[in-house]
């Protein structure tokens, strides 16, 4: 998630003789049930700005299933 949110940075960022761009960033995070200790196992990234750059990202969560166990054992 980092790469993309420095991508994300990148777009907004005024460099020297060049604006930064208005982007509009979205994290979606998709979960397998509704329990307040659940952890997302899916997240979708999105961003579009006024200069054209876009961004859509959709990726599993590599550590949903240990972080459940965490969560839901109380250490987390």
């Amino acid at each position: 998630m980092r790469d993309l949110e420095l991508q994300v940075r990148d777009a907004a960022r005024t460099t020297a003789g060049h604006p930064g761009e208005i982007v509009q960033y979205s994290v979606y995070l998709e979960y397998t049930d509704d329990k307040k200790t659940s952890v997302p196992k899916w997240i979708t990234m999105e961003a579009d700005s006024d200069g054209g750059f876009q961004l859509r990202s959709d990726f599993e969560n590599p550590d949903h299933a240990a972080q459940q166990i965490r969560r839901r054992s109380g250490i987390e």
